[in-house]
């Protein structure tokens, strides 16, 4: 057995011991009981897996930004400590999948910035992922304009996507058109991500790509939703917002969904796809059911994989949207939403 491959099998290991310490179906109904941000705060501290991420917190002094933030830099830390046991985190492999996601999430954060002329990214910056991101996010938080951020950006490949935009897409009256921004950096995130699951076995790159393209997919189906429901949008835009990558979904079958006349037809056809049955026509928010499917099917692919690069990718999947379920659950509970209010809208359910 190689060096890498011992490496690996140790990640898939921790991975696993890590998955079952996420929360349980029980701990989940103890926080959807839970009346204050700092209630859940102190439940998460004392009785799961989050208590080093919260250690030291006082909880009645702790507010949402802060819990919310502490609980991301432990996912963070998580995706940190499993990669230390790869040399190089597998250069080229699946393992960095979460820094470029991050930073073209920081990106198009510093691009609504300009665009608005108001906002405070600075105040937001995860300072936790500063040694591992390829530019300065202080840098990048400053940019007051278009050439400040793609100067914030410059020797990475974002500097190259950034470039072409602004030529393709030239600034008109100081506007900016952020979705062709948007599609052009996610591309570069999917394609690179597909490129490096291509590299591993053969087996381990089809799931790979499988749980890769799912995203993209789904995302897809998040925006021809929006398009459809808020701005009326005709095919020919919404084709320029999509993402150029297909999984369950037959290209004639998106095709037909993208020409739909309006939501309900959209929704419709959606329903007589493989995917859509797994989603509620009635869902007056598909992100939500769009979540369920992701979360369902990485779970079942967790459960049943064996090479350790699934095994790793579909973990800090899983490890990510559970994240984002307690966020949910701290802001229902901010908002005095009742529990089985908040449990529907939870990824898990």
């Amino acid at each position: 057995m190689t060096a890498l491959r011992h490496s690996e099998n140790a990640v898939a290991a921790k991975a696993r011991a890590a998955f079952g310490r996420m929360l349980t179906s029980s701990q989940y109904d103890e926080l959807l009981r839970k009346q204050s941000v700092q209630e859940i705060s102190a439940y998460l501290r004392e009785h799961t897996a989050y208590a080093q991420a919260l250690e030291g917190v006082q909880d009645s002094a702790i507010h949402r930004g802060r819990l919310e933030t502490l609980l991301r830099r432990d996912l963070f830390y998580q995706y940190a400590r499993l990669t230390h046991y790869v040399p190089g985190a597998g250069a080229g492999a699946i393992y960095g999948y979460i820094v470029p996601d991050m930073e073209i999430e920081l990106i198009l954060s510093a691009l609504r910035v300009i665009i608005s002329g108001s906002g405070d990214l600075l105040a937001a910056l995860p300072s936790f992922m500063q040694s591992y991101a390829r530019f300065d996010l202080v840098a990048l938080a400053q940019a007051k304009t278009l050439d400040g951020l793609i100067e914030a950006v410059r020797a990475t490949p974002y500097e190259a996507i950034l470039r072409a935009c602004r030529e393709q897409y030239p600034p008109q009256g100081g506007s900016l058109r952020f979705t062709r921004y948007e599609v052009a950096l996610r591309t570069y995130y999917f394609e690179s991500m597909l490129l490096r699951a291509a590299r591993a076995p053969k087996h381990a790159a089809k799931q790979l790509s499988g749980l890769i393209r799912m995203r993209a997919e789904l995302m897809n189906l998040n925006t021809i939703f929006r398009m459809k429901t808020y701005f009326n949008a005709d095919a020919g835009r919404i084709r320029a917002t999509l993402l150029p990558y297909h999984w369950r979904i037959r290209p004639r079958q998106m095709q037909a969904m993208i020409e739909a006349k309006d939501t309900q037809a959209f929704m419709k056809l959606l329903s007589q796809t493989a995917l859509g049955r797994q989603i509620n026509p009635q869902a007056a928010f598909i992100e939500l059911e769009t979540e369920r499917v992701r979360y369902h099917e990485t779970l079942r692919t967790l459960r049943f994989a064996t090479e350790p690069q699934v095994v790793y990718l579909a973990f800090m999947l899983l490890r990510a949207m559970e994240t984002e379920d307690i966020i949910r659950i701290i802001e229902g509970v901010r908002y005095r939403l009742p529990p089985e209010r908040i449990g529907a809208m939870l990824a898990r359910s």
